[in-house]
């Protein structure tokens, strides 16, 4: 008997999920690395997505570093492929359609903020981790 956990496509909202921007800085959520991390570590598929388009979405992560955990970015379009399992966002409409996690708007520099580990962390306890 397996026990077979399912690999899920996880989407990241860019924009007050990961990062907060001026026209003068960008700066990312605390723990936004190491949550893609592990969900990468689990075998998993982390893209992101912004209603900015597929081309800002993929300067965010650029400019962050995040490309090593980032299986791909895309327009905030409900024909994505593939298609989210879970999305993180801010916007807790699409996550009611979509099914995720919400998250306080991330609209100031705020290094105590552990919203996106704490999302991981409930994943783990459903044995997605």
């Amino acid at each position: 008997m397996t026990n077979e956990r399912q690999l899920l496509n996880v989407f990241f909202d860019v924009d007050h999920t990961l990062v907060y921007t001026t026209q003068a800085m960008s700066a990312l959520r605390p723990g936004a690395r190491e949550a893609m991390a592990r969900l990468k570590d689990a075998g998993h598929r982390v893209f992101v997505w912004s209603a900015g388009g597929q081309l800002y979405s993929e300067r965010t992560v650029e400019r962050h570093g995040l490309s090593e955990w980032v299986d791909g970015c895309f327009d905030k379009d409900p024909r994505v492929d593939p298609p989210p399992d879970i999305i993180i966002d801010d916007d807790w409409y699409l996550v009611e359609k979509y099914g995720g996690y919400v998250v306080s708007q991330y609209k100031e520099v705020d290094e105590s903020d552990r919203e996106l580990l704490e999302i991981v962390e409930k994943l783990a306890e459903l044995g997605h981790l």
